[in-house]
């Protein structure tokens, strides 16, 4: 396993992780970031691949993490078209799999979100198959505001289980983050343990609660828990490191950078991912050693 680094295309992005001795990366696609994901002809998508080829960068997996199950069918069939560009793209990159959201309509339970599940994931897996890409869902809440609504169905063992099952294709599995895991009390070692060759992608994320908050607003309420960077919260990253080389996972351990609130400069941030890549490295080697 190596240690990546989830970032958009951004010549500054890629000089921060060659200086960290990251060369293994995922490109972070869709609106809002560079490489366009309507252009049926992947014009941008193809010069991005080879000026990575070129930096020496490897890219097993693109980011492109979106609202598939939004309530606007127009919307849906735009991300739907924007999703196969991107698996069209995969290739380009030798990427092997594309992490996403599932998707959901925030005004419904889980259970009403499952039939258009099935409807809008169904022709998009068979699509990951016909590409020879893998799409991994990952285990985000992406709750938004009080009363909490999120944008994402997939995100507890109970909610895989039931997705893998509506749609059996081997080409669907799982972007875990274990960040997420400590949000909701979700103990992410058994999280890992219950779907052995469904984890197509790591993202290393680092999860810490506050105790005083959590008195004062409860566990439904966002500001009771804070995103971490690798090694600055209360994530065992040897135990899933461990876990992980036990299934024989083929992929990177990819740290997202994102929403730690201690670190805000360029300078802040560097000397903390810094401190991340060796936190990783030392938890691997432990993982090894232990395995």
């Amino acid at each position: 396993m190596e240690i990546g680094l989830l970032t958009p295309f951004i010549p500054e992005r890629l000089d921060r992780a060659r200086a960290l001795g990251i060369r293994t990366l995922q490109i972070r696609l869709g609106p809002g970031f560079p490489i366009d994901t309507e252009d049926p002809d992947l014009h941008e998508a193809r010069e991005a691949a080879d000026r990575l080829r070129s930096g020496d960068f490897s890219v097993p997996v693109l980011g492109f993490y979106r609202n598939h199950l939004a309530p606007d069918p127009e919307l849906r069939e735009l991300e739907d078209r924007r999703l196969r560009n991107v698996l069209r793209m995969a290739p380009l990159f030798g990427a092997r799999a594309v992490g996403v959201f599932a998707g959901r309509d925030p005004e419904l339970p889980l259970e009403d979100n499952y039939p258009r599940f099935q409807e809008v994931w169904t022709p998009l897996a068979r699509a990951a198959e016909q590409a020879g890409v893998r799409i991994a869902f990952e285990n985000c809440t992406m709750y938004r505001g009080y009363p909490v609504r999120g944008i994402n169905i997939a995100y507890c063992p109970a909610a895989y289980e039931r997705l893998f099952e509506l749609v059996p294709s081997p080409a669907l599995g799982i972007e875990f983050d274990p960040s997420h895991c400590v949000k909701l009390m979700i103990d992410p070692l058994e999280f890992l343990r219950a779907f052995p060759g469904r984890i197509v992608h790591f993202h290393a994320k680092d999860h810490q609660r506050d105790s005083a908050a959590l008195q004062q607003y409860g566990c439904f309420d966002v500001r009771t828990s804070q995103d971490r960077f690798p090694g600055f919260g209360e994530v065992d990253f040897t135990a899933l490191l461990r876990e992980l080389s036990r299934q024989n996972y083929p992929g990177p351990v990819t740290i997202e950078a994102e929403r730690d609130p201690d670190f805000a400069t360029e300078e802040e941030i560097r000397h903390a991912l810094a401190r991340s890549v060796h936190h990783l490295g030392e938890a691997l080697a432990r993982a090894k050693s232990s395995g």
